[in-house]
């Protein structure tokens, strides 16, 4: 056996780990699926100037990134895109969203969505900068 330390790996060893967790975990959780999805604000010729992407499981709703352009922040638009998340979760009967953000980046915004801090990681990237867990519980399931 040999243990190599590698910056930059392949895709292909990447995958080779991926997989094999997911062939583990499926013993535990047989029917996982990761679905995912995108929310996309879009300019008038079609680019693309602030969204939101994440992933569907059985349970849980987990937002991977939210961006809005500077031109697009602080008019309601990163509200009505977590409201949107929240109505497909009710739809589906899907009871949990989470989320994780930096100190610098959106904590404050998530707190005033609703979502609660369940988790912290102390000094992250840099010293001074945490990684902060957010969880909602979305009603009416």
């Amino acid at each position: 056996m040999k243990i190599d330390f590698t910056l930059s790996p392949q895709s292909e060893e990447i995958e080779s780990i991926y997989h094999g967790l997911g062939e583990f975990n499926q013993t535990y959780v047989p029917e996982i699926e990761d679905q995912s999805f995108g929310l996309f604000v879009k300019d008038e010729s079609g680019k693309v100037i602030g969204g939101l992407t994440g992933f569907i499981y059985i349970t849980s709703i987990q937002i991977r990134f939210l961006w809005l352009s500077d031109a697009l922040r602080n008019q309601g638009i990163g509200s009505q895109l977590i409201q949107r998340v929240e109505n497909e979760a009710r739809q589906r009967g899907i009871p949990n969203i989470a989320v994780d953000t930096y100190t610098f980046q959106a904590p404050g915004f998530y707190e005033l969505c609703g979502f609660h801090e369940i988790g912290r990681y102390k000094d992250y990237l840099v010293k001074g900068v945490d990684k902060i867990f957010y969880h909602k519980c979305v009603s009416g399931n």
